[in-house]
């Protein structure tokens, strides 16, 4: 078991896909708890993070690897619930209006993802109004409600 979740680190930061959800999988299968499922996708992204403040992987790397991290929550994200484990946050996210950019904004947003908030993401070229429309509904923590 530890093997494998060694694994889904090392294959998350090669930006595998295919395989950080196979490997996932597989643990959900052998019972492995969707906690240390998550605690070993973290822990790769912590490198790539790491690696990416020290200019060693750019932003393609991360994305590509948020990409496989995303793979790996999917697998996981229904058992989180089950098991008890409570979102940090929610998090409202979009591009404001007039800016139709958003790799930053998914970068962010995966990230966030990865780290235990709920995101909901409004998307591009987004209002002002549309913001404060989406906290008001959803209940989302005004210091976490972001925009670029």
């Amino acid at each position: 078991m530890l093997e494998k979740l060694t694994q889904i680190s090392e294959l998350l930061q090669k930006g595998n896909l295919d395989k950080v959800v196979k490997l996932s999988q597989e643990c959900v299968d052998e019972n492995v708890l969707a906690q240390e499922i998550l605690n070993s996708l973290l822990s790769g992204m912590g490198i790539i993070g790491e690696k990416f403040k020290n200019n060693e992987v750019f932003v393609p790397e991360v994305l590509i690897a948020a990409r496989a991290m995303n793979g790996g929550l999917d697998v996981i994200r229904p058992l989180l619930e089950e098991e008890g484990v409570e979102s940090v946050g929610k998090v409202i996210i979009g591009t404001v209006k007039g800016d139709l950019h958003d790799i930053g904004k998914n970068l962010v947003s995966m990230m966030m993802t990865g780290a235990g908030f709920e995101v909901i993401d409004l998307g591009v070229d987004v209002s002002a109004e549309k913001y404060i429309m989406a906290l008001e509904e959803s209940n989302a923590d005004k210091s976490v409600c972001l925009h670029f």
